[in-house]
């Protein structure tokens, strides 16, 4: 590129870029590009200068066609800086020459057209104008299966939602908005499941957002991405009480299981959100019924991920009686998993109430599994052997406790029981 015309694009110089027109022969001075591949036309319209764009175009119109290195035409680039003023000269452009189809959808290397690298770089009134100029641009999605709604959620832009999804005409046509995302994923997960500026999860997007998305498609909440997940999937765990409310209206979307058949409810377990669960039960009562494809129920969940406000909330609750020696489809109960995991105190709770188990049975598995304990890590160093005989030795003595709770209630017979010398004998051998 010549080094003077260069300059007057890059600095905004129109009176250089004047005298450059007038001394070369048309078109000729505008066909040299930079190493990156970039015209004039590129550079002018990166740095919004509006004046420049229009001298260069009418020097040679076929620019707005042109493509760098990184594929990108000058309205990718004009869109991605946020100059609407010149996002909308060259549509206008476009449209006059019959290439608005090619121009507005061209896609650069990275897979995106002009209306995803404005939400990616939060340009809510660029979107706006491309939007008003071809409203169908919504429903394009970029080379990675991205639609401008999910990347306007994800980013919690509040403002590009709306226009994303608001009704033209009057109210007449529905947006055309896609809402894909990645994985199978919708709008509404993401708005459920984002990140915030320091990258870690969160909720993102505002109770508006969420509204406006279900508004504008009622069945986005029964939508599962590519893992059989809903958005109430993502919002049981993250403990946020209003969301989960939100997408309850549609109380059968409690009752959808992902691939691994596991129901929001145990998403709550494993979070370890009593409230959640509490709020799905009030909502969906015989959700403590429901069970995964290893057959197991909610407190299997939250003993195995260690959640002791979960297991203390099931364990007080009468509701959940029929889920307290359930087993699983290995036929462990939350004790064994209790005990296999080496979860002291969650076994401690679990043992509190015993009118929630067939004591007998649920003792001696007990003490079958603290003898066990210690048996399989007899081999272990030295330290960690150290480390399970304590934890061994810690629920047997619960368990004796237990035991003896249980004679007192009248809830075991004498000669059914472990006797405790055999246990003492068997422990210490």
């Amino acid at each position: 590129m010549n080094p003077q015309l260069l300059k007057a694009v890059s600095t905004g110089d129109a009176d250089l870029l004047a005298q450059i027109l007038s001394t070369s022969t048309k078109c000729a001075c505008l066909e040299g590009v930079t190493a990156e591949g970039s015209s004039a036309l590129h550079i002018a319209a990166r740095h919004g200068y509006l004046k420049l764009v229009e001298m260069i175009c009418d020097q040679d119109i076929s620019l707005i066609k042109a493509r760098n290195n990184l594929l990108d035409t000058p309205l990718i680039c004009a869109a991605r800086a946020g100059h609407v003023d010149v996002v909308d000269y060259l549509i206008q452009l476009a449209s006059a020459q019959r290439d608005t189809e090619y121009v507005l959808r061209a896609w650069n290397s990275g897979g995106a057209p002009a209306v995803h690298e404005a939400v990616r770089n939060g340009h809510a009134s660029v979107l706006g104008k491309l939007m008003s100029r071809e409203a169908s641009l919504a429903a394009v999605v970029d080379g990675q299966g991205v639609s401008p709604l999910y990347m306007a959620v994800v980013s919690n832009q509040a403002d590009m939602v709306d226009i994303l999804v608001t009704e033209y005409r009057e109210g007449i046509v529905r947006s055309p908005a896609s809402y894909a995302g990645p994985g199978g994923q919708t709008a509404l997960h993401a708005a459920v499941f984002a990140r915030n500026d320091r990258g870690s999860m969160r909720l993102a997007c505002s109770r508006n957002v969420l509204e406006s998305l279900q508004r504008w498609e009622p069945t986005l909440a029964q939508k599962a991405d590519s893992s059989g997940r809903t958005a109430l999937h993502y919002a049981a765990p993250s403990g946020k009480t209003g969301v989960v409310k939100l997408l309850l209206v549609n109380s059968l979307l409690a009752y959808i299981p992902d691939d691994d058949g596991l129901y929001p409810v145990h998403y709550a377990a494993m979070g370890g959100y009593s409230e959640i669960i509490r709020e799905i039960m009030e909502i969906c009562p015989s959700c403590d019924e429901l069970v995964d494809k290893k057959h197991r129920s909610i407190l299997h969940c939250a003993v195995e991920f260690v959640k002791t406000k979960v297991v203390w909330y099931i364990c007080r609750n009468p509701k959940f009686k029929s889920i307290m020696n359930a087993g699983d489809s290995e036929g462990n109960t939350p004790l064994h998993l209790a005990v296999n995991h080496v979860h002291v105190f969650i076994f401690y709770l679990l043992m509190m109430d015993l009118r929630f188990f067939d004591a007998y049975a649920g003792i001696s598995i007990i003490f079958d599994l603290a003898r066990s304990l210690r048996y399989n890590h007899c081999l272990e160093e030295e330290k960690e052997s150290s480390r399970y005989s304590d934890v061994s030795q810690s629920i047997l003595c619960l368990s004796y406790r237990s035991l003896a709770l249980a004679r007192q209630c009248g809830e075991l017979r004498e000669s059914s029981a472990p006797e405790k010398e055999d246990i003492a004998l068997e422990h210490t051998a």
